[in-house]
């Protein structure tokens, strides 16, 4: 998550310092296709695929509890079962599409975005019965582009999920990303 953090404040201090001839952001255009890493929940890959002018489908791969991890629980029958381990204990995916509308378009290009998607969330952690989790995604956010790097775009959205199986519960998720398009 560390490494994550520097390369997004070193991308962003990138941005903010270059300079150049001021032309139109290509990113949504003549660059539809976007790689790049959030920070928050999740926290992982970001991949964007712009479909029109105004709609783009948004894609996200997160993974949570990184290091040593152990633990122990009862199984349906009542044993005890002790795991320790290291690396990533949960990961999960969404897909989204969204809406997306120019809020200013300066020298650099401001939009903001809604969507409707689907999360699913996979407990790696010891657990007895219910390992994962499958809800309904509402994100909500803006989308800073450049004219110079154009091939650039930091992010910023909020997700509030409403999870409906195994269990039924609200969450509020977001994150803070960058995303290079080629």
């Amino acid at each position: 998550m560390v490494a994550t953090l520097r390369i997004t404040a070193m991308a962003i201090a990138v941005v903010v310092c270059a300079g150049g001839v001021a032309r139109a952001t290509e990113v949504g255009y003549s660059r539809k296709y976007g790689v790049g890493a959030v920070v928050g929940d999740p926290t992982g890959l970001s991949g964007k695929f712009w479909i029109g002018q105004t709609n783009a489908i948004d894609v996200g791969l997160g993974f949570y509890g990184y290091g040593y991890r152990g633990g122990c629980y009862r199984d349906r029958d009542g044993r005890a079962i002790c795991d320790r381990r290291y690396g990533h204990g949960s990961s999960s995916v969404h897909v989204d599409y969204l809406w997306e509308s120019k809020l200013i378009d300066r020298t650099a290009q401001l939009d903001w975005h809604i969507g409707a998607g689907a999360r699913a969330f996979l407990l790696g952690d010891p657990c007895a019965y219910d390992c994962w989790d499958v809800g309904a995604r509402a994100p909500v956010g803006l989308d800073l582009t450049f004219r110079q790097p154009s091939f650039l775009e930091v992010f910023a959205e909020i997700a509030p999920v409403f999870y409906i199986a195994p269990a039924m519960f609200l969450a509020m998720e977001g994150g803070l990303g960058v995303r290079g398009y080629f």
